[in-house]
């Protein structure tokens, strides 16, 4: 398409996956009701500013059950304001440890169950790794020790299988993050691979992780985008709207700001990651 797309992408990890990613020494309960609140206030900027986003979500915050750590209300607010609902797997497992058959078991409830809660059938086509691993991908040369597995049985230890996995449980997308012994000689860890391009394996469509956050380079990211005609993609974490980093509300409203203004202008268009292949 002429005009690129900004395709940002949230990991909403909610309260089970903040549970599962937190060390006991560093959980704190009022960073679940937090992270809802801020859900809420990406919705309510999002709408201000007539931006489509994508929402990767946990599964098991789509079952009925006890708030905080079920919100299947907010999670059809999203739905209901023209955004994606992606599966950010069942409750946050770490991927690269899983058994075969425990990878097709979160996979399937994950996208059946956010599907139950939406009463789309059929709507829930991307998947976001949580951790963003594996981020080792045999076929591409990329062997990562922060996998903490290089077992290659292992269905959520590579990428490939982790791809196959998600086409038999009716996935279409899947975004990736990893780095070849190739692209670590040409870059610096810091470097995001800006040239990495949307690519397939086993039937799915691997989206590229460029960006963490809405900073300047976030801004840069954007500016590559329009000069270069490619598209981006962005990520972002709900909870980190709260902390003095890269994903602070603070640096999110002027990078929402500028997607609107450039959007508006006709130079970029902010998408849900669905809509490319609608």
């Amino acid at each position: 398409m002429s005009v690129p797309s900004v395709l940002i992408i949230w990991d909403y990890d909610t309260a089970v996956g903040q549970v599962n990613a937190s060390y006991p020494y560093n959980f704190h309960e009022e960073t679940l009701l937090t992270e809802i609140e801020n859900v809420d206030r990406i919705l309510a900027l999002s709408t201000t500013f007539n931006l489509r986003m994508t929402f990767a979500c946990v599964g098991f915050a789509a079952e009925q059950g006890v708030f905080p750590y079920h919100v299947p209300e907010q999670l059809r607010r999203i739905r209901a304001a023209s955004h994606e609902i992606a599966s950010h797997s069942w409750r946050h497992e770490w991927f690269p440890f899983l058994e075969r058959e425990q990878v097709r078991r979160s996979l399937r409830r994950g996208k059946q169950v956010l599907e139950q809660c939406l009463d789309e059938p059929g709507a829930v086509k991307g998947f976001v790794p949580p951790f963003s691993r594996p981020m080792t991908w045999y076929r591409k040369g990329a062997i990562s020790l922060g996998d903490r597995t290089l077992n290659p049985l292992r269905a959520g230890g590579n990428i490939g299988s982790l791809c196959a996995e998600l086409r038999d449980a009716g996935y279409s997308w899947c975004r990736v993050s990893f780095r070849s012994l190739g692209q670590r000689l040409r870059h610096s860890f810091a470097r995001p691979l800006i040239d990495r391009t949307i690519e397939r394996c086993n039937g799915i469509a691997c989206i590229p992780y460029h960006y963490n956050g809405f900073d300047s380079g976030g801004l840069e990211l954007l500016e590559f985008a329009v000069k270069s005609k490619n598209s981006v993609v962005i990520v972002g974490h709900p909870s980190g709207l709260s902390r003095p980093k890269a994903e602070s509300v603070s640096y999110l409203v002027p990078f929402l700001e500028k997607v609107a203004e450039l959007q508006a202008l006709g130079r970029i268009q902010a998408r849900s990651v669905r809509t490319i292949y609608r």
